[in-house]
């Protein structure tokens, strides 16, 4: 996972404004924003800033996109105004988590994303990385679990310009719970 995405996602999850986590670190604000931006940065000043919004640096055995990754992918299509892109992250995600087993999968969802710009996308992550942990007999993150990942209005995924009716018995408990109407159909692996 870039720098950029660990930091960003990190201070997002924790709440924090860049300049609350340059308090918090000492890092210049510009610095901490220079960073979320692209900019590399040393080890030392990635591991104060992940401290600093009370997270740390783990190596996972995986080389696959991260939920916390993808979920970048979907916000950039969002403010692109490509859905298409957005569900195919979607899929891709599904894929990864699917490829993995044990640590490997875990680790892929352990970092909360952070938000995409769009609730039901942020509600169906929330819904995938349960359901796929829950696969392999791991409990949830609690980011998953999180009322801002539940929707009120349930809300269908689709990957084309018509929307196809959902059985609502084909659809995992673990979407139905955050208001996601996906076919577990959908979600098999190739």
């Amino acid at each position: 996972m870039a720098q950029s995405v660990l930091i960003n996602n990190a201070r997002r999850a924790s709440g924090l404004t860049q300049q609350a986590l340059s308090a918090r670190t000492g890092v210049a604000e510009t610095a901490v924003s220079s960073i979320e931006n692209g900019r590399d940065a040393r080890l030392s000043t990635v591991e104060r800033l992940l401290a600093g919004s009370h997270h740390s640096l783990i190596a996972i055995p995986s080389t696959r996109a991260s939920a916390a990754e993808i979920a970048g992918h979907i916000r950039a299509a969002v403010k692109s105004k490509r859905p298409a892109e957005a569900a195919r992250s979607f899929i891709q995600l599904n894929d990864n988590l699917a490829a993995e087993h044990n640590e490997g999968r875990y680790g892929l969802g352990l970092t909360e994303p952070a938000p995409t710009g769009i609730k039901h996308w942020d509600a169906a992550l929330a819904g995938l990385v349960a359901y796929r942990l829950g696969e392999e007999g791991f409990p949830a993150p609690t980011w998953t679990t999180r009322a801002s990942r539940k929707l009120k209005k349930a809300w269908t995924f689709n990957t084309g310009t018509y929307l196809t009716p959902v059985n609502r018995s084909a659809v995992p408990a673990e979407f139905l719970e955050r208001g996601i109407l996906i076919d577990a159909d959908t979600l098999r692996s190739v």
